[in-house]
């Protein structure tokens, strides 16, 4: 594992990674910038707290504090929801950074089929609607977990790099191998991609260092993900002496 994060860290400055490196870091900040805006936008959009039978003093305090609250939320909110749209950057990235992470360290490989651009983004679509729609569904579960820390945050980064891994290790797969035996090959090395997604996602959550996740996470799965690099064996030829079924 430690070793993929260094081979996966020192190669950001490969010549043929670093066009894509760059790529990666403007999208992240388009991608974080509007999701920050839409916070500020859905904050300002809350109207001021007026309930009739509070005083005027009672009523400003408690819009002030739901106001602080909002502007928390603008913060943190595109922190835990960028992650989420790793699945769409990994979709236009992925092959270039496995391709040029494999010729540098797995050149016995060759050069994988590839998998195309639509494909990839749908694949990142529904990543991200799965991502979404979980993490909706145990919100209430964080909320309540908040008053037992820090078992909130071992559950979000358990769950999400789980689902983080898995995508990871899927489109890294479908590169050389069908849909059915990357699943397939996934068990092998389950621990280390369920690992592996848990530190994409700390990566997603830390400011600045997930301007890199997308990129620094595909080069490591390609490290981690072992059974996907085994060779593809054909079926074997029938032996002429064996008799065949009538």
């Amino acid at each position: 594992m430690l070793s993929a994060i260094e081979k996966s860290f020192g190669q950001l400055f490969d010549p043929k990674l670093r066009w894509v490196v760059l790529k990666s870091l403007a999208l992240a900040l388009v991608l974080y910038v509007v999701l920050w805006l839409l916070m500020r936008w859905a904050g300002k959009s809350i109207p001021t707290v007026d309930i009739g039978w509070f005083g005027p003093k009672t009523n400003a305090w408690i819009d002030g504090g739901v106001r602080w609250i909002v502007g928390l939320l603008a913060f943190a909110a595109p922190l835990l929801l960028f992650p989420a749209f790793f699945g769409m950057m990994v979709g236009l990235f992925l092959d270039e950074v496995a391709d040029a992470v494999e010729a540098r360290h797995y050149p016995e490989l060759g050069v994988a089929r590839g998998t195309p651009i639509a494909s990839g983004l749908w694949s990142g679509v529904k990543f991200l609607l799965l991502m979404l729609g979980v993490n909706l569904l145990l919100l209430p579960i964080y909320l309540l977990l908040l008053f037992i820390p820090p078992t909130g945050l071992i559950l979000f980064y358990a769950i999400n790099g789980h689902m983080t891994g898995a995508m990871y290790h899927e489109g890294v797969g479908l590169r050389r191998r069908t849909a059915g035996e990357t699943k397939k090959l996934r068990a092998p090395d389950s621990g280390r991609v369920w690992m592996t997604g848990i530190l994409i996602m700390l990566m997603g959550t830390v400011p600045f260092l997930n301007l890199l996740a997308p990129v620094v996470g595909t080069a490591m799965m390609v490290h981690i993900a072992g059974a996907l690099r085994q060779p593809v064996v054909p079926p074997p030829f029938p032996d002429p002496s064996t008799p065949r079924a009538a």
